[in-house]
């Protein structure tokens, strides 16, 4: 993935001890979305980390 721009989401899964399998497969699934929208595609990433929505979806 590429350097973070935007919104430091890695900072956020450390902080909330979210493993790095479940950050790639929540960029995988947001990037669907957003593949040319470097801001918008880090900020649903962050949302999605921030929510716990990966706990209840099955990515």
């Amino acid at each position: 993935m590429e350097t973070i721009k935007y919104f430091d989401y890695y900072k956020i899964a450390g902080e909330m001890n979210i493993s790095q399998d479940i950050v790639n497969m929540v960029e995988k699934e947001v990037k669907k979305e957003f593949p040319d929208d470097r801001m918008m595609f880090e900020l649903h990433v962050m949302r999605a980390l921030k929510s716990r929505y990966w706990e209840s979806v099955s990515l």
